[in-house]
């Protein structure tokens, strides 16, 4: 009998203690997931330049223009393009 009465307590304290990590776990879990995600800005640069990737121009000249215009914002259609090939949506800044 005093076997079983220790198995019993042995298993009730497991439980417990199971209990507690799971419910700790899931709180930190639900902590982290509440937490917003940071918003950075875009490097205007590297999605300038980025571009050449999927473009072609006659030559070099055109492309360096082209890069130098995006870069003062006459090209607005590449950052856009940008945001939604990232799904950044209109959350990201320049």
């Amino acid at each position: 009998m005093k076997k079983y009465t220790t198995m019993l307590i042995l298993a009730l304290v497991v439980i417990i203690l199971g209990y507690f990590v799971f419910t700790r776990y899931a709180k930190n879990i639900e902590a982290e997931s509440d937490t917003p995600m940071p918003q950075g800005k875009l490097n205007i640069d590297a999605v300038c330049e980025g571009a050449l990737a999927y473009m072609s121009f006659p030559d070099g000249k055109s492309a360096e223009t082209f890069v130098a215009e995006c870069k003062e914002g006459k090209h607005p259609e590449v950052i856009e393009k940008f945001k939604n090939d990232m799904n950044l949506g209109d959350g990201a800044a320049i």
